[in-house]
Order: C-alpha cells, then structure tokens, then sequence
C-alpha cells in the first residue's frame, strides 16, 4: 500500500516545496537596499546593463545634403515619443473593441471528469436472544463477525455549455463603450499632437543648427576682418607712421574675435548633437544637410489673427485630443447615473452527466431570467457620480485652457512672424551699412586720415551685423514654423472652419530653405491677399 502513495506523495512535497522558494528577502529584506545613506547599492551578480542596439538608423542613402523635409521623414521614422503615442492609439483601440464584445452572448464550455474511491464496511454479527441492549444491560453481550473493507472505484464526467447574454441595462453599457470610443479619439489626436509637435521641434533644432553654422562663418569672417586692422596697424608702424598701440590694439581684437569662433564651434556641436537626438538618431553619426537660403522674403503678409485661429479650432491635435477626453468624461458620467437602474439578463445551462458503466443521465438544462439591481453598497455608487462630476469638469477646464493656450500662441507666432520680418530688413541694411562704414574706416587709416578706434568701432560693428542678421534669418524662418504649428497647419492642406459658409485653403506651405512660401487664401475674407 505505502508503494502506492510514493510517487504521488514525492510530487506533492515538491510541488509545495517549489511553491514555496523563498530568497533572503523573506528574512533579511535589508541586504537588498544600500547598507547606508553613504553607500552606493552594489547590484547581484545577475543584474546585468542592457546593451546597446547596434540596430542601424533608418536613413536613405544619397550623398546630397539633406533638406528639412528629409530630415522631417527620418524624424517620423525614427523617433521614439511618436512610436509611444502610437502603440498608446492602438493600445486605446484594443480597448474599445473589447467593450464592444459586451454586447455579444457570451458562450462558455466547462468539462469536469472525476475520479475517486469511496470505502464502505461491512460486518457480521449476532446479538442472543432476549438479551437487552448494551446500554440498558451492561451485562449483555453480543457477537461480532469479521469487519470487511471494500473499496469502491467511481468516475463521472460532465460536459457543459453555458450562455450569458445581457439583454438590456438602460444604456449603461453602450455609455462606457462610447467612453471608450472617445478615449480613443483623444489618443488618436494625442498621437498626432506628437506628430506635429515633433515637426516643430525638428523645425526649430534645423533652423538652430542653420543660425550656429551661420554665427561659425560669420566669426570666421570677423577673424579675416581683425587680421586685415591688424596687417594695416603693422604696415603703418614699420613705416613709422603709426604707435605701437596700434599693432597691440588690433592685435587684441584679432584674439578677442579668435577666442569667439572657437567658442562657437562648440555651439554649432550642440545644435547639431540635439538636433539629431530629437530626430531619434545617435548623435555620432555624419550627416550633412543643406545651408540657410539666400533669397529672403520681399513681404510679410500673413492672414488675420482672427483666421488663424479659426483654422486652429479644426486642426490643433491637441486642442481636439482636449475635447475628445471631455466626452469621454461625459459618457464617463453617464454610465455612473446609469448603474443604479436595474439590469436584465439571461443565463442558460445545456449539461450531460456520465457516469461508471456508460450510465448517463439525459440533457439537463438550467433556463433563468434575472433583473438584478443596486440597493446599498456602502455609498459607492454615489461616489463614483461624484468622481465622474470632478474628472468631467476638470476635462472642461482643461478644453477651455487649451483654448486659451491656443489663442495665445497664435496671436505670439503672428506678431513674432511681423517683427522677424521688419528686423530681418532692418538686419540686411545694417550688414551693407557696416561693411561699407569699415572698407571707408580702413581705406582712411591706411591713407592716414582715419586713427585705429575708428577702425576698430566700425569693425566691432560689422561683426555685431553679421550676427544680427543670421539672429534675423533664423528668427524669420523659425516664427513661420511656429506659427504654422500654432495653427495646425503642418499636415492638412484643406480646412473649413467655418461650416459650409466659408472656406480657408491652404497650399504649398513647406517651412524649409527650398520653398519658404505659404499660401493662406481666406476666400470669404474682404481684404484677400496671397502669399
């Protein structure tokens, strides 16, 4: 008998054994902490760093310079927050789908097989006659026979079908799906605000590194402008026509200017290193790209504020992801009301049991209608109206401050589009006036009619234009960028917002060197003008 039960006794021990593995966390839960506020943590031995994916870039093979609308492809193949947004779109999608499958019935099969030994006794025995019951004649006595154990095999086995099917709930299940379907569409538009703010940011880095390289080239001229003061400076004092404090005031200007162009080379990494990690690139790799334009802009006209933000209300993603959430909530709310209305529903159990011998019983099945409905349970669903209430008029706070962001942002972008477009002339006259001021400056000194500080201010101030007008270029290019992410306009290119009344069409808007135009026609508008 023992050798029976010593297979399955072995298993069972083990099997409890591994169930119960324990590690010094159990007793000592301390040992993985730092021994003290001083002591760095010393990681196990099995604790190992994550490799590096040695995964290529996705990027096309050309030896050209890249464009910004290449580098705005390489971006959206290739970085990580819009690979996040969109696995949480589709995350959202699965969701919804699944509270669609509540309105289906619901169909589960069982199958339970038994398999047991029950013991039964058995004895003979005879009791003499007339005498009385032991307990009532302590004195009598009886007979006994051998006790006989017999032991009984059984099995049973039943398969079993079981359908559910909610027949009606007074909408409070069609509420949370349409909840659901909203949460779905704030995360669609939250996938494509990643999008577009990820165009902005690739925009803004781009221009940045343009504005670097463009500040580098201007030191390099200001470092050829100081050496020629400086070789003018030296000729006059080997002639003996000019002090020495001449050579040494040039010579202070030279390093000074030096000093500016090595320092800048470190910013022109900088904006180049952040502008690759924005676009999900290691920052070690080469890749060129192409140079500020050099034909400007000859206008500034730009559409009404009051139609711009117009286009914004139907395409700013986030502002849409704002209203998509606060019907989420509403629907939210809704379903919260709803719980406490009774629920009707339908349960049928289809059953055949099968017994030793091939006994079997017939079909049994169970048919039940129930109507089941809250009484009391502790004021919970009264708090969940509540929760539901605050997360509702949080969701209108926050359309409502998405609004007024968005207003703000555009009324900002379209002044800072006007301003980068008047200090961008300002910038262009004050560059050809400074160079012309310091080829007169140096033609006088070297004629002697002109002292070295004459020189030297209209070379501080050639290099103080040079700058200005890079700072212009970059500002006007990155104030059309962020006025076009401002309005939402950097993907679709035809927008009605305002009904079937009115239209506003938008073309060719591409915010790059290659074609810096952007065509916003209000047809309805009295004042129509085309860029």
């Amino acid at each position: 008998m023992l050798r029976k039960f010593a297979l399955p006794a072995s298993t069972l021990i083990l099997l409890t054994c591994g169930g119960c593995y324990t590690n010094r966390a159990v007793i000592d839960p301390w040992s993985y902490a730092p021994s003290s506020p001083s002591s760095n943590w010393i990681p196990p031995k099995n604790v190992k760093p994550m490799a590096l994916s040695d995964e290529p870039p996705d990027l096309p093979g050309q030896e050209d310079p890249y464009s910004l609308g290449e580098l705005i492809d390489i971006a959206l193949r290739n970085n990580q927050q819009t690979r996040i947004t969109w696995a949480q779109a589709r995350s959202a999608a699965a969701n919804y789908g699944q509270t669609q499958s509540q309105f289906f019935p619901e169909f589960t099969g069982n199958f339970t097989y038994q398999r047991g030994r029950q013991p039964s006794f058995t004895s003979t025995g005879t009791t003499p006659a007339g005498s009385g019951s032991g307990v009532n004649n302590p004195s009598a006595s009886s007979t006994l026979g051998p006790t006989t154990v017999v032991d009984n095999y059984y099995s049973f086995w039943s398969p079993e079908l079981t359908i559910s099917y909610l027949l009606y709930d007074f909408g409070t299940l069609r509420a949370t799906s349409e909840a659901a379907r909203q949460a779905l569409y704030n995360a669609d538009w939250t996938h494509n605000d990643a999008i577009l703010s990820l165009l902005q940011t690739i925009m803004n880095d781009f221009y940045n590194y343009l504005y670097q390289k463009q500040l580098l080239t201007a030191d390099v001229a200001n470092v050829e402008t100081a050496r020629l003061t400086l070789e003018a400076a030296q000729v006059g004092f080997d002639t003996g026509v000019r002090d020495i404090s001449d050579v040494l005031q040039s010579t202070t200007q030279l390093l000074q200017n030096q000093t500016t162009w090595a320092s800048q080379q470190q910013n022109v990494e900088t904006a180049y290193t952040t502008m690759l990690n924005d676009m999900g690139l290691p920052a070690n790799i080469t890749l060129k790209t192409q140079d500020l334009p050099t034909t400007l802009p000859t206008n500034d006209i730009v559409p009404p504020v009051e139609t711009l933000i117009s286009i914004a209300l139907q395409n700013r993603p986030d502002l849409l992801a704002a209203e998509a959430n606060l019907k989420s909530k509403q629907q939210s709310l809704l379903a919260a009301k709803r719980q406490f209305l009774p629920q009707f529903n339908y349960n049928f159990d289809l059953a055949k049991n099968y017994y030793n011998g091939g006994l079997h019983d017939q079909y049994n099945f169970t048919s039940t209608f129930t109507v089941s409905m809250p009484l009391f349970q502790g004021f919970f669903y009264r708090n969940a109206i509540k929760i539901a209430e605050a997360n509702k008029e949080a969701a209108e706070d926050q359309v409502k401050q998405s609004e007024l962001s968005m207003i703000q942002q555009i009324t900002s972008y379209h002044y800072n589009v006007k301003v980068a477009y008047e200090t961008l002339q300002f910038a262009t006259a004050f560059l050809a006036a400074a160079e012309e001021q310091y080829v007169v400056a140096l033609a006088q000194y070297k004629q002697g009619t002109n002292t070295i500080l004459n020189v030297v201010s209209a070379q501080s101030s050639l290099a103080d234009a040079r700058a200005s007008q890079a700072n212009a270029i970059q500002q006007w290019f990155t104030s059309l960028a962020n006025l076009a992410y401002a309005t939402g306009i950097l993907s679709p290119n035809y927008l009605m917002p305002f009904g079937n009344e009115e239209e506003v069409h938008i073309a060719d808007f591409n915010p790059h060197p290659q074609n810096q135009q952007i065509n916003l026609t209000h047809e309805a508008a009295e004042n129509e003008e085309t860029r």
